[in-house]
């Protein structure tokens, strides 16, 4: 199936988790929701959802488990799992979510951050990502997102193939893999087109 039209179907599932969840709606009683990653730009791959949920102070755990608590209850939802990193180097509530949706198993990631979370955040890229991407550049992406993905031991952050097409003029799955070589790929990056 060609990447394009294989990504607008993922797009369409995960709108539709979204509302079946009602994820926006839920957060939005905790804090500020924001759809990040692939999701929110129309380069999905995999079937994995994330968010970023921005709160007024420490976000809140029994908040974040209430929203949990209520995904949980949905017939789709296979698990729910919860880490506390509020006094690690990326400070937040880590909530995490399987689903099940047309048969396929989903990823569900949550982090609840301070509004004043020093970053990097995902919530960074959304809007230059979609203002660099291009059609050309969105197929080069693609492409090389599902070469990883039909080869797990690869692994590699979506990051850094956003980074290797958009900045570095990478177009090929041989091309990113030998930019690759040359790159940390394994650090945070505050990196943004």
């Amino acid at each position: 199936m060609d990447v394009i039209v294989a990504a607008e179907q993922r797009q369409r599932a995960a709108e539709a988790i979204l509302g079946e969840l009602d994820l926006i709606g839920r957060w939005s009683a905790v804090g500020r929701p924001v759809l990040v990653g692939a999701t929110s730009y129309g380069l999905m791959v995999a079937p994995d959802l994330d968010l970023e949920i921005f709160c007024d102070g420490d976000p809140s755990v029994e908040a974040g488990f209430a929203v949990l608590a209520a995904c949980a209850a949905h017939p789709g939802t296979t698990r729910a799992a919860f880490s506390n990193h509020l006094d690690g180097p990326d400070p937040g509530l880590y909530f995490k979510l399987g689903f099940r949706h047309q048969g396929e198993e989903w990823k569900i990631d949550m982090w609840a951050l301070r509004e004043d979370h020093p970053g990097p955040l995902s919530s960074w890229l959304v809007e230059p990502m979609r203002a660099a991407l291009t059609a050309e550049s969105r197929r080069a992406i693609l492409t090389i997102k599902q070469a990883l993905a039909d080869r797990p031991e690869l692994r590699c952050g979506s990051i850094h193939v956003y980074r290797a097409v958009l900045s570095g003029g990478v177009r090929t799955f041989d091309e990113f893999q030998a930019w690759r070589a040359a790159q940390d790929t394994e650090s945070l990056t505050a990196w943004r087109p």
